[in-house]
């Protein structure tokens, strides 16, 4: 690649599509990355939000396929409260509660 214009009278890299072929290394790496991120954020997620989890399982319709699904989806909750997993949210919805004027709930 040249810093010499091309057809168009733009230098190499000027333009914002200056692709120099489609199978370059650093397309592979950015599927690599992108994957990457997809895999971590989910398992971030499926960590510190067990209660959005066990909210849309218990929101299931009852039937004998979702009952499985359900009682996991509340086992991870209540295993990730024992872990100390749903601090945070915990915290968020006590200030969110306090900042209501709403008492804090018993647990």
């Amino acid at each position: 690649m040249t810093d010499s214009p091309n057809e168009d009278g733009l230098p190499w890299g000027e333009s914002p599509i200056d692709l120099a072929d489609e199978a370059s290394p650093t397309l592979q790496n950015g599927w690599r990355w992108t994957w990457g991120v997809l895999i971590s954020s989910s398992l971030a997620l499926a960590l510190f939000n067990s209660h959005a989890i066990a909210n849309w399982a218990d929101q299931l319709p009852p039937n004998d396929l979702t009952a499985p699904i359900v009682m996991a989806a509340d086992a991870w909750h209540d295993q990730a409260g024992r872990l100390g997993l749903n601090a945070m949210v915990d915290a968020v919805q006590r200030w969110a509660d306090g900042a209501r004027g709403e008492a804090p709930e018993e647990q």
